[in-house]
């Protein structure tokens, strides 16, 4: 009787284990520090994260640490998620379906010049946006 509790109880500690997270996590800025350069991430504008299929989040202070970074790691079917924050209206959004812009007046924190926005309207309207400025989807930013 008492191996059949015990096991219930295992079973049920088990079961209460944390999960791995299924969106993007919470970025302290002024505090976490960016996988890739090792810099503080401080500019929210330009935060970028992915999560591990086993569950680890990677943060970077800019969007060419994170591109960079999945290069390195193995490419983006190592993740089960990519996440990038909307330039314009601020939040995270899903990378793979972000529209970006690279441009030499973009000032990111390691001089990528890169800018991602939850829509092609919102994109074009910056004041970014010109001539000069290279837009694109995720693909064009794995290059």
């Amino acid at each position: 009787m008492k191996y059949i509790l015990f096991l219930l109880l295992l079973a049920a500690f088990t079961a209460c284990g944390d999960k791995p997270p299924t969106g993007p996590v919470e970025v302290h800025y002024g505090e976490d520090v960016c996988e890739r350069c090792r810099m503080i991430i401080s500019d929210q504008r330009f935060a970028a994260q992915y999560v591990t299929k086993k569950g680890d989040a990677k943060k970077f202070d800019d969007i060419g640490c994170l591109a960079a970074e999945l290069k390195t790691d193995g490419g983006e079917d190592i993740a089960s998620g990519i996440y990038v924050i909307d330039f314009a209206a601020g939040g995270w959004i899903d990378a793979r379906k972000a529209h970006y812009m690279k441009s030499s007046d973009i000032a990111s924190p390691m001089g990528y010049g890169i800018a991602a926005f939850g829509s092609e309207e919102a994109l074009k309207a910056d004041p970014n946006y010109g001539p000069d400025a290279e837009i694109g989807g995720f693909g064009n930013i794995m290059e």
